[in-house]
């Protein structure tokens, strides 16, 4: 009787066991197969994100850059392309260690009919005084070398209207403000200077009446 209860107790105790290894092995398969659903189904998922479709166009969304008005006579920056420019001339730099600079503020001369058409358009008096009519309402000044030879000609003070040639050492002088010359003011007179290969060559002075 001792032998059957201690194999009944044996059988029970393999049966037992066997359930609790039955039950962690079914439980890590429960886990192994949710985790490699799982995996799969987020790769799925990533991989059939829609992608963002390519433009269809070549052309640039945004505005293209666009060339200055050749209306426009205002030049971009201080080198002027090779011509002839009206201006008021400030003062004298460099020379040192380079060429002379001309310190100037570019404006503009009109006379006769388009003298009385500009200044209309701006609201200003028609006739134009003496058929003569200055546009300078930019303040910007500008900077240009000036040519190791270059001539300058000039109305002397109380001379009348006829410009006459100066010296390039008086021109200097009384644009640096060095020394006395005969030169009229800076701030009542306009001048012309010609560019050519991007240094000033020729001055001259507007006769203005």
């Amino acid at each position: 009787m001792a032998e059957g209860r201690h194999e009944r107790s044996a059988d029970a105790r393999r049966r037992r066991n066997a359930i609790i290894i039955g039950a962690i092995v079914v439980s890590l398969l429960v886990f192994g197969v949710g985790y490699v659903l799982g995996t799969s189904g987020g790769e799925t998922a990533a991989s059939t994100t829609p992608m963002s479709a390519p433009p269809t166009s070549a052309s640039p969304t945004g505005p293209s850059p666009t060339a200055r008005p050749s209306s426009s006579p205002e030049p971009s920056g201080d080198e002027l392309p090779d011509g002839t420019y009206f201006v008021r001339l400030h003062d004298l730099q460099g020379g040192e260690d380079g060429p002379f600079l001309v310190h100037y503020d570019l404006a503009y001369f009109y006379t006769g009919d388009e003298a009385n058409q500009v200044a209309a358009s701006r609201g200003d008096e028609t006739p134009v005084p003496n058929g003569v009519y200055i546009v300078n309402d930019n303040p910007r000044l500008r900077f240009a070398p000036l040519a190791d030879r270059f001539t300058v000609r000039y109305i002397p003070e109380g001379s009348g209207s006829e410009t006459v040639p100066s010296p390039q050492d008086r021109f200097l002088a009384w644009l640096g403000e060095t020394e006395q010359t005969d030169f009229p003011p800076k701030d009542i007179t306009y001048w012309w200077i010609t560019v050519e290969g991007g240094e000033v060559t020729k001055i001259e002075q507007q006769y203005l009446p």
